[in-house]
């Protein structure tokens, strides 16, 4: 499911517009991005929880240069799905 779809569904549930809809899911996107963007968690109730989290440096082995080449740290969004997500999923 895309963001077409998901306004959409958005849409047709609460009774707004598409565009109406579509303009409060991106500020939503917005908002939760922000909040990743300076180290600020964020949990969903009944989906998951979001964190970041620094990723240290490594090695790996590039196939097309035929090489071991380093891939510095980076920050990477960590996600954690909740039990009501994971039961769900597995019929329980």
């Amino acid at each position: 499911m895309g963001k077409t779809e998901t306004v959409k569904s958005i849409s047709e549930k609460v009774g707004l517009t598409q565009q109406e809809s579509e303009r409060i899911f991106d500020k939503f996107v917005e908002i939760l991005s922000d909040h990743l963007a300076h180290d600020e968690g964020f949990t969903l109730p009944k989906l998951g929880s979001f964190s970041t989290r620094i990723r240290e440096s490594y090695q790996t082995y590039n196939p097309h240069y035929k090489g071991m080449i380093n891939l510095p740290k980076k920050k990477v969004v960590q996600f954690s799905q909740s039990s009501t997500i994971k039961d769900e999923l597995n019929n329980e």
